[in-house]
């Protein structure tokens, strides 16, 4: 089985996106290794397929986030959490008017079991077409985690996508799946679990005396 993160193209041409739109990415950009990585990956995959007559499912996975991600993969809701947990500035990149579409990893595994159980052999988009701006999530996120962190802007990262929303409908139809999962219930299990590990990894650094004074 093939997993693509979903990143074909750096700007889409076609909003939401369907397994058929091909893409639209810069080949020398600084995310070209990502995101060609991705399009060279479902080719190889296609092309052992054909060669040794076998099975493949390919999945176009689009941001999923829930529980267990790392606290510092760099990824936007693992970075605004953070962010605000410590009492740091929730930073964007650029407008904030970009959008994208967060499913919860539930959802997501869900959807790769019936991919994996099915006879439908192209891609699939595995996503949530629930789609918000960067500002928007951000906003959420705060509201969820409390505290006093002030949104900031800084400069866009250069081929940053400024949409990104999946049709699922072929997902809907072939392997009858759907995400049932809302955003606030997603954001407020990942939120509880980042507050837990970042009490955990602080009381991992404190010296035997610090963590007896806080009993």
């Amino acid at each position: 089985m093939n997993l693509l993160l979903f990143q074909m193209h750096t700007d889409p041409e076609q909003h939401p996106q369907t397994e058929e739109y091909w893409g639209h990415v810069n080949p020398i950009g600084p995310r070209a290794c990502y995101d060609e990585g991705k399009r060279v990956a479902e080719t190889m995959c296609y092309a052992y397929a054909k060669q040794e007559n076998v099975e493949v499912r390919v999945a176009r996975i689009f941001n999923t986030f829930g529980p267990r991600m790392h606290m510092a993969d760099g990824r936007v809701v693992s970075n605004f959490i953070m962010q605000a947990l410590q009492g740091d500035p929730i930073t964007i990149y650029g407008t904030g008017t970009q959008t994208r579409s967060f499913q919860y990893v539930t959802d997501l595994v869900d959807g790769l079991i019936k991919l994996m159980n099915s006879e439908v052999s192209s891609p699939v988009n595995i996503g949530n077409p629930d789609e918000h701006t960067i500002l928007e999530f951000a906003k959420i996120i705060k509201t969820f985690v409390g505290g006093s962190s002030e949104i900031v802007h800084k400069e866009a990262a250069e081929d940053d996508p400024k949409k990104r929303k999946p049709d699922i409908s072929k997902a809907k139809k072939l392997l009858g799946w759907e995400p049932q999962v809302p955003l606030e219930e997603g954001i407020s299990k990942t939120v509880a679990y980042f507050r837990t590990e970042l009490k955990h990894s602080e009381k991992m650094w404190q010296p035997k005396f610090l963590r007896d004074a806080h009993k």
